[in-house]
């Protein structure tokens, strides 16, 4: 199959095009998700770029997960947070917006009790990895959040640097 965006052979408006479809076709998957919270990660300095950010999700997803779910959290993948988190504003004052299922069958009430703690949790290792940072957590209450996650991944630039959680796994 030909590769049309590296040949050069798709313009600029059937690439938008192209990108505005992709976007739709994500936000439907998405919509297949039971999404309990709307995370976004500030932080608030311009000099950090993509690859730097990137790096702080990893490291703040490790913390948080350990937290909620033991040390052993890696050789538990059924039980991570399940999440998606888009780049905003990447060159300004680059942010990550997250929507987070957490697990809905929790049967330890002391790891119950902990993912209840998510905001408490998540806000103290964000801020401990970007001290000029800040942390909000809402409640997911209705699925016009996807739109507003997703708004700048029609961007050729933004599509391609979305992150799932699972690409910090190792299975």
């Amino acid at each position: 199959m030909k590769d049309w965006a590296s040949t050069g052979a798709m313009g600029s408006g059937s690439r938008r095009i192209l990108h505005r479809r992709m976007r739709e076709e994500l936000r439907t998957k998405l919509l297949s998700y039971d999404f309990t919270h709307f995370i976004t990660l500030t932080s608030n300095h311009q000099p950090l770029g993509y690859l730097r950010m990137r790096n702080l999700l990893k490291e703040w997803d490790a913390r948080v997960n350990r937290e909620i779910n033991g040390r052993k959290w890696t050789r538990r993948p059924d039980e991570r947070l399940v999440w998606f988190a888009f780049p905003e504003k990447i060159d300004v004052n680059p942010h990550w917006h997250m929507i987070v299922q957490v697990d809905p069958c929790i049967e330890n009430a002391a790891r119950a009790e902990r993912t209840e703690r998510l905001p408490e949790i998540g806000h103290m290792h964000w801020l401990s990895l970007v001290r000029q940072g800040s942390f909000d957590c809402q409640g997911v209450e209705s699925a016009g959040v996807i739109g507003y996650i997703t708004k700048m991944s029609a961007d050729e630039t933004h599509f391609e640097k979305f992150v799932v959680f699972r690409e910090f796994m190792n299975i």
